[in-house]
């Protein structure tokens, strides 16, 4: 039960990062295209393929605490009975 909490909070952590630190690159980049219009013309140029894969991660993190949780609700469950 621990470990997929633990797992599930790295991953999800690792994601929320991810995603941030991608959306940041593109406000930094996009300024030296010219300004903040440009903003989808910068995520074209970086790429979405780290947004897929932050998306990735955090839905595979929160798979985890829900399969975390579950364990946690089966064990209380058998130790109530």
């Amino acid at each position: 039960m621990l470990k997929y909490l633990i797992m599930g909070a790295t991953t999800l952590l690792s994601g929320i990062i991810l995603f941030g630190m991608t959306w940041i690159a593109v406000a930094i980049y996009s300024t030296r295209l010219g300004g903040y219009e440009n903003f989808s013309a910068a995520m074209s140029a970086i790429g979405y393929f780290p947004i897929f894969i932050s998306i990735i991660l955090v839905l595979t993190g929160i798979s985890f605490f829900v399969m975390s949780f579950n364990k946690y609700l089966v064990n209380e469950k058998t130790t109530v009975d």
